[in-house]
């Protein structure tokens, strides 16, 4: 007879294993969820705020109190865009199907042309207003882009 008992305590052991397991799974994805959330749009917030930045820099010719931003300075902007790329990577297989995410891509893609074309407007001396009218174009870009990405992960929370 203890046997028996010994045996029916290992199943039901077992069973509540499986079922704290599952548990804990679910609510591993609903953390899952909530972290997608928050990094989407911590890093779209962060593009559109310093493509606002970056703005001001190609408005004020990249001139900040008498003296030339420096490429060094230019870097804040391309490792925003190295770490929001590593970001969607690590979410791509996970994500990759949610309209937040396919946002997020353009966003990525915006993001770097303007950066890409604010750099070279720095470095052109022979810039013309023209130019800076094109870079503009890019940073407004990124703003609607980015406010894509915050409307579509926000629905999806819902």
């Amino acid at each position: 007879m203890r046997h028996h008992h010994r045996s029916h305590q290992l199943h039901i052991t077992r069973f509540a294993i499986i079922i704290i397991t599952a548990g804990a799974l679910s609510l591993l994805g609903s953390c899952y969820s909530s972290d997608y959330h928050r990094g989407v749009v911590a890093s779209a917030r962060l593009l559109r705020d310093l493509a606002s930045k970056l703005e001001d820099y190609c408005r004020a010719d990249f001139n900040l109190g008498g003296r030339q931003v420096s490429s060094e300075e230019m870097g804040e902007f391309y490792y925003a865009l190295k770490k929001a790329r590593s970001f969607a990577e690590i979410e791509r297989d996970r994500s990759s199907r949610r309209a937040s995410y396919r946002e997020f891509m353009v966003l990525l893609d915006d993001y770097q042309n303007f950066v890409a074309a604010a750099d070279q407007y720095r470095l052109d001396s022979h810039h013309r207003h023209d130019d800076l009218q094109k870079v503009l174009q890019h940073a407004n870009e990124v703003r609607q882009q980015a406010e894509r990405v915050l409307a579509s992960a926000n629905a999806e929370r819902t």
